[in-house]
This record gives structure tokens, sequence and C-alpha cells, in this order.
């Protein structure tokens, strides 16, 4: 058996070096031959590089093999070749994955809701608004040494699992010194002009906070009089009107929107590192790894109503700037081999600052007349992630007591993370603009919410840690694993929001010439403020509480047969509650004092379970043609909960797309089964070809279907189906080619069915489920000359369309189109030490569509937005 494994190593290092896309056609001839042949001296230099980028990218194959459920891998110099700056765009080269809005990944055809996303095993914090999971942009690649997508079940992962689980593994200290560089420049097509305003800043007025505790969050005019004089301060009410008009003032409005040039992208990246041997037992390492990038990126829309899209449409000009820092420090120990430890910081922080104006029609202002309404709006998004982790691994060796246990090894980990985001100040001034004068008049409308000034403030904390414990034991020649280990996640999250309202008559003018200092000051002129959203409860607390044991036994029978089994016991405990933060009668409160003492009130839930694996492998060394081959097949039990927010009896505007989203408190969970057939068939040179089939039996799957709004307001909620399915078929393959050439690729072929049969509102309760794409398809084309000097690859990627949300009254399923994402990437290696990078994306210039069809079966394309064509270019040296 140790002899086929070893065997089994050899293959995996130039299967991962030809799928990692690092090999030429020379490299391929070298690690055909025995590691033990000598090399000529002039060569010895090119063979350590090489031998250093294989071992990474081999030890990923070598854990694919050995692993006795399905994952894929994506190691560090994969995502180096295609040139993603970030996890979520590496993401899509994974077989099955779709990338969604840049950020969520959806894995076998199920939404975001159905990944579990870990970092080093441990659970983290989401900074995202509208969602409870974590946006993968957020991480930028440069701090990642693989990423692991684990598509069949096992015990060691949390039972929150779904289409798949993903953990990100950052990369550890070096093994020496290391010092790179790394500075570049872009640009996008459709971002060449675009909207920026002054300043966006700052943070809750102090005066205004001070008011709302005083007012008891009413700040009209009448309430401010009546609690002044009843608290002995005798006041006018002309004076009280001129509180008002104070608190007014102190709200930002420097916010005035201009058209304009937009700079280039930038970024930098350095990294430090080196390791130290204090004796012949102890070595210890450490790498400081910064990274900063910006980026203007326009996002035009255009919106239509399904009822009547001719005369009720909107478009919208949106730019968008991100801001991205990264800072990581690694320190890490290691002891006689057996035992290390490390300690990781992570502060990485994301800001999006973004200006719109949007104009359309309605039923109320139809576009003959030719005034259309217009809306003003800012917003400054601050996110930070703060990660802390302490891991370790250990194995007894010759400090075992007795024999049995000298390969007794154990794991564990410590992590603790906040996530914060700040809305600082977000602005909305609704108007119209008159085009039948010349010059054409702007107007602001003349309503209680003419300006809007919305403040919100999010805070996720997150603690995990865990530990596994892992003993092979040898039975007649036989290997037997016994393994088992805990794993704990505590997480709290708030979430409060203000929204102050600046009313006012109808005022010839645009934001910045109404609502100026002057025109506040002057009494004659009307103006009125007031707190509240007009939708609803926006803030609430939560709290989450997951403590599992799981235990495994895995046994290799024979060289062939390989047997898994293995269970975990877990305990769910969650609780979300509303807050109103204008409620200063208590009324709110008690109302939901009382719904909790009702024993079938949906705000805390608590629960456990036990949720069970099984898995079977054969390995063979002939079967198509293939030196070697795997056929694996596993099922297991599993659980997805619903996101924090969408239990939320709360609304909220779902920040990319700018539509309006309700949570349900009265959601349950879904309680999955999962089949899973996997081939894995390995060749000659490193060519390899797996298929998978799949299939997945979901009970109360958890679907966003259209919520009731206006004729020109998309507004979505989640319900409840009865049941539904998912199942279909993977391809993966790798084939090197002649003169340097290699083609990679995976297609994904499924469907997906759910029945709803207790909710009337839905039009179709037999469909597909939302988020699932009939078809994924991931390629590349890479070409490595055999002088080491350039390298190229062309990357395609396309999903067909997905459900968006779930037409209702009528109305049929709204859908996501297919967007084709065709990338070229280029690399010019001058010297050892240096390389040029440019890479193109999205050179077919597709853009985001969204279609639905009305109940008089016309197609609407009710959301189109524009995504453009980008080009970067980076200069990188490293040591």
């Amino acid at each position: 058996m140790l002899i086929k494994r070893f065997a089994r190593k050899q293959l995996s290092v130039a299967v991962a070096v030809a799928s990692s896309g690092l090999i030429s056609s020379a490299l391929a001839q070298s690690v055909a031959v025995d590691t033990s042949e000598q090399f000529s001296p002039a060569s010895l230099e090119e063979v350590v590089v090489v031998g250093r980028l294989q071992s990474v990218a081999a030890s990923l194959t070598d854990e694919r093999l050995e692993l006795p459920y399905s994952a894929d891998f994506l190691g560090f110099e994969a995502i180096a070749r295609a040139g993603d700056s970030t996890i979520g765009a590496a993401l899509r080269r994974v077989t099955g994955v779709t990338l969604v809005d840049s950020k969520f990944i959806y894995i076998r055809g199920l939404g975001e809701r159905y990944s579990n996303v870990t970092v080093n095993g441990a659970a983290v914090p989401s900074p995202d608004l509208a969602r409870s999971v974590i946006p993968l942009d957020l991480f930028p690649s440069s701090i990642v040494e693989s990423l692991k997508v684990q598509k069949s079940w096992g015990p060691e992962l949390p039972a929150n699992f779904g289409g798949g689980a993903i953990d990100i593994r950052t990369r550890s200290v070096p093994s020496g010194p290391v010092a790179a560089l790394s500075i570049g420049t872009g640009f996008n097509t459709e971002s060449d002009d675009g909207l920026t305003y002054s300043d966006n800043s700052g943070s809750m007025p102090q005066a205004l906070t001070n008011a709302i505790s005083r007012y008891k969050g009413d700040l009209s005019q009448s309430n401010i009089f009546d609690i002044e004089n009843a608290a002995g301060n005798a006041i006018s009410r002309l004076e009280a009107e001129q509180v008002q008009r104070d608190l007014i003032l102190s709200l930002n409005r420097n916010v005035a929107l201009n058209q304009g040039k937009l700079d280039p992208d930038r970024d930098i990246k350095i990294d430090l590192g080196n390791a130290w041997d204090v004796s012949d037992d102890l070595v210890l390492g450490a790498s400081l790894n910064w990274g900063y990038d910006e980026e203007y990126r326009n996002k035009n829309q255009i919106k239509r109503s399904i009822g009547n899209p001719s005369d009720n449409f909107s478009e919208s000009q949106r730019t968008v700037y991100e801001l991205r820092k990264t800072l990581a420090i690694v320190l890490g120990a290691e002891y006689a081999e057996d035992n290390t430890i490390q300690l990781s910081h992570y502060v990485i922080q994301n800001d999006a600052d973004e200006a719109s104006i949007t104009s359309g029609f309605s039923s109320n202002n139809p576009a003959s007349e030719n005034r259309p309404r217009v809306n003003y709006d800012t917003r400054l998004e601050e996110r930070e992630l703060e990660l802390t982790q302490v891991s370790g691994s250990h194995r007894l060796g010759e400090f075992s007591p007795v024999p049995v246990l000298e390969m007794l090894s154990f794991e564990w980990f410590y992590s603790d993370a906040q996530a914060t985001t700040n809305v600082p100040n977000a602005t909305s001034f609704s108007g119209s603009i008159d085009r039948n004068t010349s010059p054409e008049t702007p107007f602001i409308s003349q309503s209680s919410t003419a300006g809007q000034f919305e403040f919100l403030a999010l805070e996720d904390n997150v603690e995990s840690w865990g530990g596994r414990a892992e003993l092979p034991i040898d039975i007649d020649g036989r290997e037997l694993i016994v393994s088992g280990g805990w794993w704990n996640s505590e997480k709290t999250r708030e979430y409060y929001g203000y929204t102050a309202n600046i009313g006012t008559n109808a005022t010839v003018g645009t934001p910045q010439t109404v609502f100026t200092d002057e025109r506040i000051n002057d009494l004659n002129n009307v103006f009125d403020l007031a707190m509240g959203s007009g939708f609803g409860n926006e803030s609430y607390v939560a709290a989450q509480k997951i403590g599992a044991v799981y235990g495994g036994l895995d046994f290799r029978m024979t060289e062939e047969w390989r047997i898994t089994l293995g269970a975990r016991w877990e305990e769910y405990q969650q609780a979300v509650l509303p807050v109103n933060l204008l409620d200063f009668t208590g009324v709110f409160n008690q109302q939901l004092i009382e719904q909790l003492q009702d024993p079938n009130q949906k705000f805390a839930v608590q629960n456990d379970d036990i949720y069970s694996s099984f898995a079977v492998t054969y390995s063979g060394m002939s079967l198509l043609g293939a030196n070697e081959f795997q056929i694996r097949f596993s099922a297991s039990e599993t659980v997805v909960r619903p996101d924090l927010r969408e239990l939320a009896d709360v609304a909220y505007i779902d920040p990319e797309l700018n539509v309006r989203v309700f949570g349900n408190p009265g959601l349950q969970t879904t309680d999955i089964s999962n089949f899973d057939l996997r081939g894995e068939f390995y060749y000659d040179g490193g060519d390899n070809f797996t298929v998978s089939l799949f299939y997945k039996d979901l009970e109360r799957p958890i679907e966003q279907v259209e919520g009731a709004g206006s004729d020109d307001d998309t507004v979505l909620r989640y319900i409840n189906g009865d049941s539904g399915e998912v199942y279909g078929v993977e391809f993966e393959g790798l084939k090197t080619l002649p003169a340097g050439l290699f083609l990679s690729g995976n297609v994904t072929l499924s469907d997906s069915e759910i029945a709803i049969t207790s909710n009337n509102e839905v039009t179709n309760t037999d469909r597909r489920l939302t988020g699932h794409s009939k078809y994924v398809v991931n390629a590349s084309l890479g070409y490595d000359s055999p002088d080491e000097r350039h390298s190229a690859s062309i990357l395609y990627n396309i999903s067909s369309e997905r459900i968006f949300f779930a037409g209702t009254s009528g109305n049929d399923d709204a859908f996501e189109q297919p967007f084709g994402s065709l990338d070229v990437i280029y690399n010019y290696y001058p010297t050892e030490n240096l390389s040029l990078k440019v890479k193109v994306t999205n050179l077919l210039d597709s853009s985001r569509e969204f279609e639905q069809k009305n109940s008089s079966g016309t197609n609407v394309k009710i959301l189109e937005q524009e995504v453009g064509t980008s080009v970067g270019l980076s200069l990188s040296w490293k040591y």
C-alpha cells in the first residue's frame, strides 16, 4: 500500500504542474524522468525554481487524491496565472461554480446561502449589509495559499452544507527569504468619464443624535415646542422652528454631483518574509503582505416596469469608486518538524463610494409630458474585516509513551474576527426636470422626503475554535484511520439604521442650489425634518451559537477499496430580534416581549441533530486508457439555515442592484440529502479527466420571490418551497498539446425542480430553483514558451440563464441572462526576477441583463447594467 501511495504522489506532480498552467513542453518532459537523475549545472537553477512550483501544486493534487470526499483545489500559482485579484474571481475557474455580483459563489446551481465559507477552517463574519454570507471580493488573492471547494460533505465540515463548502487557506510563513513588489494600472472602457462629488465622509451629526433622544424621535416643530416648554424652557414656535432648521444644517449636504474624467486604476503590493534556523530543531518565520488598489467603475443601469415598460422606465448614470487595503502579518514556529504553531493577523478594508443620477417616467408622469422624475444619490460604504487566528499541528512521534501512538496527530485553531460596515452619510434627493424649456429646468420635489440622509452601522463578531485528532492503526497490513474533533462558533450581529427626511415645497433648482445654508436659514422657505425610512423597520440584533463534535473511520480494506464513515452532532442556537430605534414609548418592546412568550414564536430557535456521511472509493491502475483512476461514491445528510438577515423582520436595500428586500421571520431550515459519484482518470504527461454525477434532495428550500411593490420599484422577499431537487453531471479535464500549448476546462450540465403548493401568489409552482443555471462552462487555452520568457492564456466563462426571482401575481419568473466573459492574459519574463503582465477582461463587452415575461406574454428586459472591458498592466519584481 505504501509503495502504491508513493507512486501516486509521483504521478500527481505531473498532473498538478500541468493543471496549474506552469508547464511548457520542455518541462513536461522533465517531470517524466526519474527525479534521481543528475541534471547539468547549466540547468540546475531552472530546475530548482520549477521544483518549488511543482511541490506546491502537487501537494494540492495529492490532497485531492487522498481525500475520501470529492473536492477541487486552486493553488496560488494557478490564481496568479489567471491574473485574478480577488478570491471571488478566482473561484470562477472551479468546476460547477458561478460568480454572482462579483462577490457570491453559486456551487452546482445553488445560491450563495447554500455555500459555507471558512478561513483556515474557522467561521468568519460578514461585512455585507444585505447578506450574512461573506462577499468573496473582500479577500485579495495575494494572501491565499490555496482554495478548497468540497462538494461532498464530511463530518469535519459544518452541517450547514448545500452546494459546497469553501475553505480559504491563507499563506503560511516562508521557508526562506522572500521579497516582492508589484505595481499596476488599468482602465475600463465604460469608465472614462463619470460622476463624482465633493464629500460624503463623517458620521451622523451629534446634534441630531442628541435631538432624537431629547425629543423622543419626533423632530417636528410642534413636538420640539411642546417638550421644551414642558421642561421649563419657554420658547416660541418661531424658536422651535429655528431649532429644527439648525438640525437640518448639521447634516452634511456637500454632495454636489459633477461629471468629469475618472482616474485610472492603481495598485501596489509588497511581500516580505524570511525564516531563521534558531537551532537544529527550532525554526522561526515571519511574513508581511501589504496591498493597495483603487478603481472607478461605471455601473449604469436601465430599469423597466414589467407592467408597462415603454412608459414606465428609468435610466441611471452610476459611478462607483472602490478602494481596497490589505495588511497581513504571519508569525510561525516549527519544532522538530512535528510541531508547528502559527499566528496570523489580517486587516482588510474595502470602501465603495457611489454617485448616481436616475431619471425616469411612470404612470404619474408619462414620457409624453417630457418631465422625467430625477433622483440624485450618493453613498459611501466602508467595510473592514479584522481577523486574528492562531493554529497548531502536532504529532507525538518520539514523545509517544507507547509505539502505537507515535503517529497520533492533533490540529487545533482559534479565531477571533470582527467585520464592520459603516454608511456615514448616504443621501438621496428627489426631483424632476422640465425638458420642454430651454435650457431644461430642474425642480426639487414638493415632498416630505425630498431629501433623505441615511446612516447605517453594522458590526459582526465571530469567535471560532476547534480541534481534530487522527490516529492511523495497522490491522494486518491494512490501514484504519480513526479521527475525531470538535468545532465551535459564536456570532453576534448588530445592525442599526437611521433615516432623516427633509421636506420642502416645490423649488426650482438642484440639490446643491436648493438645500443651501442660506435657503435653510431663511424661515420664509418651507423646510421640515422627520425621522424614519418610510418602508418599515431597518434595525435588528442577532446572535448565533454552534457547537459540534464529530468522529470518523477511514478503512483501507485493500489496495483498491476504501470505506469512510462519519457522523457529526451539532447544536444550533439563533435569535434575531428587530429593533425600533425611534420607539421611546416602550410599545414596540412590549409587543416584542409578548411575541417572545408565544410558544410558536419565530425570533429564537434551538435545535440539535446528528448528521452522517458515507463514502466508498475504488482505486485502480488501468481503465479507459488511464494509468491510474479512482471512483468514489458518497452520501450524506446536511442542513441549510436561513441567513440572519433573511430571518429579520426588517426591510433593506440590496446595494448591488438597488432593489428592496424584506426579511421573513417564518423561514424554516432546508434539509438536504446529498449523493455524489465521481470518477478521476490520470494519464501520461499530466493529462487527466474527471466526471461527476450528483443529486440533491431538498426539503423546504428557501426561494427569493417577487413581492408587492409600486409600478417602478422591484421588491423581493423570501419564502419556503415544499420540496426541490438538483441533479447533474460535471466534466473536467486537461490535455497537453504540441508547441507548449495546453487545453483545460470544465462543463457542468444540470437541472433542478421545486414545488411550491403552499403559496398561491407564486405564478409558477413547478420550476427550477432560483439562481440555478442549466450549464456552466469554463475553458482555458494556455501557452508557455520553451525559453520560459512568455506565457499566455485565453479564458472563457459562461453560465446559462438563471432565475433572479420567482414571479408572482401572473408575472413570469425573472431571469438573469447568460454573461459570457472572455479574458486574455499575457506574461513576459525578461529576467528571473522581473515579470510584466497584461490582462484584458470581458473582451466581448458583455453586460448584465435581466428579463421577465409579463401576464400578457411579453418578454421585458427589466434591468440592464453595463460592465465594460477592463485592461490591466502590472510590473512585478521578486527576489
